[in-house]
């Protein structure tokens, strides 16, 4: 077996390991490496996984938001949530708005909902009723009925005037809401340059390119055999990566930011996290 064979099989095992519930590790494996080419389906089952099994809440949100920014629309629930709780990423609630409102807009009744929570109960003073009510009476329409109660108590403190003007409001925002073939999350682009890259300490690269620089998906190998593969910005790692020993072993797996592991399990990665905590 080939220095290279055996290196990849470390790589496709250590990218399947992480699913502590999976019933066929190779399967993970798979979806692992489809949401690093840009399947926004597979980045969201990556994002569900790493926030339930793992409770890897840092990558969850990593792959949550790639399938938001696709236009997935439970990621985009999931971003908003995240936003809204602070748990994997810093608490932003104008954040929390902006992706609950895409997933409400691409017919998710949950996120319907919590926009209206967000807007009815906004800590600067910037409750807008006429808008909050709209939000709910459409989350109870599509299904989300445990919102009535909040819907029927704001439209009491509201004069006539101003609930007829969140019954307007409801209409233009169903107009807003996207029809069924324009919800569905744009899928990855078959069209990326591909090509090989020489770094300045004669590591070499194989994949996505941009500029000339590796952007993408893409892998390295340095001249004493060590292996990276992952995702790749501006010619630096950045996203999801798995670090290789020249004998195979795995040195690091997990996120990366900037040439550096930010999230996962290694001593550097540990002590980022150290360093950034309160």
């Amino acid at each position: 077996m080939t220095k290279f064979l055996l290196v990849f099989l470390w790589f496709v095992v250590s990218i399947a390991v992480t699913a502590v519930n999976a019933n066929d590790l190779n399967d993970l494996g798979k979806i692992k490496l489809k949401a690093l080419r840009g399947d926004p389906s597979s980045q969201f089952r990556l994002g569900f996984h790493y926030s339930s099994a793992n409770e890897n809440l840092a990558e969850a949100f990593f792959w949550f938001e790639k399938a938001a920014k696709a236009g997935a629309p439970s990621a985009c629930h999931y971003v908003a949530k995240a936003y809204a709780t602070g748990r994997g990423t810093p608490l932003n609630l104008e954040l929390a708005k902006f992706w609950y409102e895409n997933a409400a807009l691409r017919g998710c009744a949950t996120a319907m909902a919590k926009l209206g929570d967000l807007i009815s109960v906004d800590e600067e003073n910037n409750t807008d009723e006429v808008l909050a009510h709209a939000w709910y009476a459409l989350a109870v329409e599509n299904g989300e009925t445990a919102w009535t109660e909040r819907r029927d108590r704001l439209a009491e403190g509201m004069s006539e005037e101003t609930l007829a003007l969140a019954h307007e409001r409801l209409k233009e925002i169903k107009g807003e809401i996207l029809h069924l073939k324009e919800r569905s999350p744009t899928p990855p682009s078959p069209t990326k340059k591909r090509g090989e890259y020489l770094f300045q300490n004669e590591h070499k690269y194989f994949g996505d390119l941009k500029d000339g620089l590796p952007h993408g998906y893409g892998r390295i190998q340095s001249p004493d055999g060590e292996r990276f593969f992952g995702e790749f910005k501006q010619g630096k790692p950045y996203g999801y990566g798995t670090h290789f020993s020249a004998q195979g072993f795995i040195i690091f797996s997990g996120l990366w930011e900037g040439d550096k592991a930010i999230a996962g399990n290694s001593p550097q990665a540990r002590l980022r996290a150290m360093l950034k905590s309160p």
